[in-house]
């Protein structure tokens, strides 16, 4: 095992805002290890475990594992760095994006590219929930769990009851029995600076910030990457009325075309409940709560992560949001592909990620120069 070279503070926050400001998608995973080799931080080992660690619980996946890098190399200090400069990038772009398509987006020389850019959405979106049935939906309880989940969305039943039923199904599944045991002491101290701070902004959102508290509850319990996480924030998003289902597509391609996380896209959500103010609070909702998971897992990981029941949950929410994801391409598709033109960018997204491994930006890209060139003719 290599020997761990422990960076300032600076050095820290710089590598991972840079890091934010140029990692995009699946790509970010790459840049992370790139990024953590060159500066022999952790050994590949730890890498690794750290990754099985974070499909664990709730939240975007990437940027648990950022923090989970910072956390051990420089404490929770490390770790809130990492946090905010990983996301600052992101947060700024799409705050601009917001601001523009808000006043602008609307007029008819700009709606010919995001009319695009929602096919192109959904054929991304029709690729992660078939990747997601065929790794996850491998039994009948798993493609039992998933359906009933399709079916409870489809219903128009609250996402957050399909996540407590997919809690329940988890007794069906088998796992191997066996516990074992760690001798790892754990560090309280920053399990109960974070958790504070946790309780804070759920309290502080329950009774003065409704965009604050609903986006918390998702990303409280919402586990995988960003297209996971979609069936709850379009829950959400449609029972209070904040925007219309056009326009929350709208935003997924920009969470989509912007560096960093893909869950950006709650700052445009924010942006249109209450400007500047509700987008930073939509998106410290929706990322706080798994920085709080990373640092208490990364505490106690090795004395649970062999418990069976642990394994089981697992297997029985990720089987319930490949149903969800379904639903979601279904739900937004019916918005979104209504002219044969958008089913051709729907498709040819779909190709371009499934079979040739594009890029998801370059798939943006040769969108939108269609569109222009289209235009122009």
């Amino acid at each position: 095992m290599q020997n761990k070279i422990r960076p300032s503070l600076f050095e820290l926050f710089f590598s991972f805002f840079l890091l934010g400001f140029t990692a995009y998608s699946m790509a970010m995973l790459e840049e992370l290890k790139q990024l953590n080799n060159k500066k022999k931080w952790l050994s590949d080992e730890e890498i690794d475990k750290a990754l099985a660690m974070v499909e664990l619980y709730p939240g975007p996946i990437f940027v648990d594992l950022a923090i989970y890098i910072a956390y051990k190399l420089k404490g929770i200090i490390g770790a809130f760095l990492a946090f905010f400069a990983f996301l600052t990038p992101s947060f700024v772009i799409m705050l601009i994006l917001s601001f523009i398509y808000f006043h602008y987006g609307k007029t008819s020389y700009i709606h010919p590219f995001f009319t695009a850019l929602e096919a192109i959405v959904i054929g991304i979106i029709i690729k992660v929930a078939l990747d997601f049935g065929n790794k996850y939906v491998k039994d009948k309880i798993s493609a039992n769990i998933a359906g009933v989940s399709f079916i409870l969305m489809l219903y128009k039943i609250n996402a957050f009851y399909v996540i407590l039923f997919a809690f329940l199904g988890s007794i069906f599944f088998k796992a191997p029995q066996n516990e074992e045991k760690s001798n790892k002491k754990i560090n309280y101290l920053p399990i109960i600076v974070s958790g504070i701070l946790f309780l804070t902004l759920l309290i502080y959102g329950y009774f003065k910030s409704k965009i604050l508290f609903e986006m918390f509850k998702v990303g409280a319990v919402a586990f995988g990457n960003g297209m996971t996480i979609l069936p709850l924030l379009e829950d959400v998003v449609l029972k209070n009325h904040w925007m219309s289902l056009k326009e929350f597509t709208d935003g997924i391609a920009f969470g989509q075309i912007t560096p960093g996380p893909f869950l950006i896209t709650a700052t445009f959500i924010g942006f249109k409940v209450a400007k500047i103010t509700g987008a930073l609070l939509a998106t410290i909702g929706i990322f706080y709560p798994s920085f709080f998971y990373t640092i208490l897992m990364s505490e106690i990981y090795e004395k649970i992560k062999h418990l069976s029941f642990i394994q089981k949950i697992l297997k029985s929410i990720l089987a319930s949001f490949t149903g969800m994801i379904f639903f979601v391409a279904l739900s937004l598709g019916k918005a979104a592909l209504t002219t044969p033109l958008s089913f051709v960018y729907a498709v040819f997204a779909f190709i371009a990620v499934k079979y040739f491994k594009l890029n998801i930006l370059w798939v943006f890209v040769i969108g939108i120069i269609n569109v222009f060139i289209f235009n122009l003719l």
